[in-house]
């Protein structure tokens, strides 16, 4: 099964919206991979809820066109305030200038620490992606992604993932499953879906 093909995403879909994560530090081919993945989400008719960070979030904001079906969840609030090092503070404010979607403060206020905030915002992407999570990891260890891909199995939705630059093998489990390969086309083919020890095959 490939839940997040052009014809799968429509069976899996409950309201249409899917969320996308990644690793801050991701090479060009990882950042060109998220912004195919945007894309090919967003011409599957569905819609796309992100983060705020640098790497896939970014990548994937800058490859969506003015007006698409896109929302962000930002951990700061409008001008940078809380921002941090991984914040891309000036792609959220170009999206938002331009009359995007964006949720500042998700995640907790600015009495919030950034860390608790960003664990809280990365949750809020999960759950407002009720059609699934695709994942682009730059390394075995992310743990933001390790996080989002917890918290989307945890409650039932489909995750892939694309490791970049490592087999997929590597990927981190989720809990009892495995991650099988998804086996999709075009920019689906690298793709792994994770596969729960409680889910029938299929």
């Amino acid at each position: 099964m490939v839940p997040f093909g052009r014809r799968r995403l429509a069976a899996v879909a409950v309201n249409g919206v899917v969320a996308l994560c990644g690793s801050r530090r991701l090479p060009s081919a990882g950042r060109a991979l998220a912004g195919r993945v945007a894309q090919g989400v967003l011409a599957s008719g569905r819609s796309l809820v992100l983060g705020c960070c640098t790497g896939a979030d970014a990548a994937a904001l800058a490859a969506c066109p003015s007006g698409s079906a896109v929302q962000v969840l930002a951990a700061f609030g409008p001008g940078g305030a809380g921002a941090g090092r991984h914040s891309a503070v000036a792609p959220v404010a170009a999206f938002a200038a331009a009359g995007g979607a964006v949720s500042w403060w998700a995640g907790g206020g600015s009495a919030v620490p950034l860390a608790w905030r960003l664990a809280a915002r990365t949750r809020a992407v999960v759950q407002a992606g009720s059609g699934g999570l695709v994942a682009v990891f730059g390394a075995p260890g992310s743990r933001g992604s390790l996080l989002a891909c917890r918290a989307a199995a945890g409650q039932g939705s489909p995750v892939l993932a694309f490791p970049v630059g490592f087999r997929g093998e590597l990927l981190p489990v989720l809990g009892a499953g495995a991650w099988v390969p998804a086996g999709g086309a075009g920019v689906w083919a690298g793709a792994w879906r994770w596969r729960s020890a409680h889910t029938p095959l299929c």
